[in-house]
């Protein structure tokens, strides 16, 4: 199968209201990860290795530092003549009311949709850090004839995350079964990457908005497991979701794993971002940094231990700085003490 008749559209702001001051200025698509990485990255990247060369980013607000982030796309290999990265912003006409769930935002996305002119569609939410094999998803997706393709992880399921999704699946993979509630046992959910027909899509777009619907697949899909064929494809490997704070700092810790870099930055399917031509990070004599991540340009004088401390970051002499994440240029003062905190 031809890649190419995939495109991708990434819901920017999905699941904002979960990570609330770090995504106070920024949309969740551009929050920070993993010393170097915006989380959008992730998703990116995912359809970049499946030689998806369209991708659409439906915005609703706070989407300047993701503008900045992802510029025209060249660092993923998106800046084409034909087709390439799309900045889809939130705009009103007749029939598009302010962006309240995905079916509004898919519609503001309609023009985008029509025009790729590809034969499938990745729908995603960037509120997932995974290395995900799209290419081997489109292929299940194609083997099985499917109409709707979710990937789906088996395990314990986010608890407050956005459209949180629990299958049932039979002996085939196909899914008969869709609800949104769970408890704490280990269950398939949906990671938040759909895959669809480009004009089965329209049309089902077409249809809720008719009927004043909100979410796609909690209002749409899950309604027609009986007429569609719906099928789910196992995804085995790291992912967490981000559904609030605390996940998002068991995350990042989760990187000095080594076991989970290995999953995640997999050589076969690179995580790309944004260049900076920055200078190497500076030690101290008297410098101390045990099992930590550590960005470009920072200056480090003081004790850094188990934490994730990115770019352009000041630790100064007498500092010690333990179970931390320092974002991008924070600067810590001669003796302070910093434990369990993100900054």
């Amino acid at each position: 199968m031809k890649r190419a008749t995939a495109s991708g559209l990434i819901f920017a702001n999905a699941d904002d209201g979960k990570l609330k001051k770090l995504t106070a200025n920024r949309s969740m698509a551009s929050v920070p990860f993993g010393a170097r990485y915006r989380m959008i990255d992730f998703t990116l990247s995912n359809l970049v290795n499946a030689g998806v060369n369209s991708v659409g980013i439906v915005t609703k607000e706070n989407y300047r530092s993701l503008m900045d982030h992802v510029g025209s796309g060249v660092y993923w290999d998106l800046d084409r003549k034909n087709g390439g990265l799309y900045i889809i912003p939130p705009y009103y006409k007749k029939g598009i009311k302010r962006y309240t769930g995905s079916i509004s935002g898919l519609n503001a996305a309609m023009d985008f949709i029509d025009r790729c002119g590809s034969e499938y569609i990745v729908l995603c939410s960037p509120h997932a850090i995974a290395n995900i094999d799209i290419s081997a998803a489109l292929d299940f997706h194609k083997e099985k004839n499917a109409d709707v393709t979710v990937i789906y992880k088996n395990d314990y399921p986010p608890q407050e995350s956005y459209e949180k999704i629990i299958l049932t699946l039979d002996g085939e993979q196909r899914i008969t079964k869709m609800t949104f509630t769970a408890g704490e046992e280990k269950l398939p959910f949906g990671i938040g990457v759909t895959i669809i027909g480009r004009k089965l899509l329209m049309k089902l777009i077409d249809e809720a908005v008719g009927d004043d619907l909100v979410h796609f697949t909690r209002d749409v899909v899950s309604k027609k497991l009986k007429t569609l064929n719906v099928y789910g494809f196992e995804h085995t490997e790291f992912i967490a979701v981000m559904d609030n704070s605390h996940t998002y700092y068991q995350a990042s810790m989760a990187l000095l794993n080594r076991d989970v870099r290995k999953q995640l930055f997999n050589p076969e399917r690179p995580i790309f971002t944004k260049v900076r031509d920055s200078m190497p990070t500076r030690y101290g004599t008297k410098a101390d940094v045990t099992n930590s991540i550590i960005g470009d340009d920072c200056v480090i004088d003081g004790t850094v231990k188990n934490s994730i401390i990115f770019r352009g970051v000041v630790i100064e002499k007498g500092a010690v700085v333990e179970n931390c994440i320092l974002m991008q240029e924070t600067k810590v003062g001669e003796n302070a003490q910093l434990n369990n905190v993100i900054a």
